[in-house]
């Protein structure tokens, strides 16, 4: 595999989270890029990349301007990446932990790459996948039905990089909900698991969940937020079993074309 791009979103105050990622990255063969993060503290609103209106009613919270921040970060690095002449990119949150067979198992999954454009590495909980290929002795590659929070580490093709700084600004969800709506922009989604990356093993603080913001009350809930949210878990939920149904018949078909 030729060096893979690895886009580290990092604030530029935060020094001891860049010695970590350059610790764990070290002895592969990635190219670490540091993207300084858009800082929280020096974010002023209204702002022409946050839909606020939008954000209470579907996501049903007051707003947090650290999400606006993380948000806005990661538009920063795939804006970065795009700048490149590269086919691929791996995008990273500064408290990631990488494991040690990463590097492989990337490689395996990039011999599949015409069955994604997102290819999740980590998550904040386990999910419900659903395999679909062993990629190594450890790993395999996976379709995740339901939701999957965080957004720690993922690898995005030019397609899907395109897609998402022209579609997901301004912002009106959390990142981590916004670029998991991949069916909407015709883009395909899959995770390896297990996630080589972990975001729940180093405990550096959150800015995020410090400064979470309250819900919104309950009857804007039930009349906007909670419709949205039954709508959109199905749409995923049908998207992603369609994609099932597509990848068991390609994979006889592509067996047969071996065999002839």
């Amino acid at each position: 595999m030729p060096p893979l791009h690895a886009y580290v979103i990092n604030l530029d105050r935060d020094s001891s989270r860049w010695k970590h990622m350059q610790e764990s990255f070290q002895g592969t063969s990635f190219e670490l890029s540091r993207v300084s993060a858009i800082d929280g503290n020096a974010l002023a609103l209204p702002s022409p990349y946050f839909d606020s209106t939008r954000f209470r009613l579907l996501h049903g919270r007051l707003v947090n301007i650290y999400e606006i921040a993380c948000y806005r970060s990661h538009i920063k690095a795939i804006q970065a990446f795009l700048q490149s002449n590269e086919e691929y990119a791996l995008f990273c949150e500064d408290d990631i932990v990488v494991h040690p067979k990463l590097e492989s198992v990337i490689a395996a999954a990039l011999l599949e790459k015409d069955s994604w454009n997102i290819l999740r590495l980590s998550g904040l909980s386990v999910g419900h996948p659903i395999f679909l290929k062993k990629l190594t002795e450890n790993y395999s590659l996976s379709l995740e039905l339901g939701r999957l929070k965080g957004a720690g580490a993922y690898i995005l093709d030019r397609k899907a990089a395109e897609s998402y700084v022209k579609h997901l600004v301004p912002m009106w969800l959390p990142w981590d909900h916004a670029f998991d709506r991949e069916w909407f922009l015709g883009l395909k989604a899959l995770v390896i698991t297990p996630f080589p990356t972990n975001q729940t093993e180093e405990k550096f603080p959150s800015n995020i969940q410090k400064n979470s913001q309250p819900k919104c009350s309950t009857l804007q809930r039930w009349c906007t937020t909670y419709p949205y949210q039954i709508l959109n878990e199905c749409m995923r939920y049908l998207f992603r079993l369609s994609s099932l149904v597509v990848w068991m018949i390609r994979i006889p078909q592509a067996n047969r074309k071996r065999i002839d």
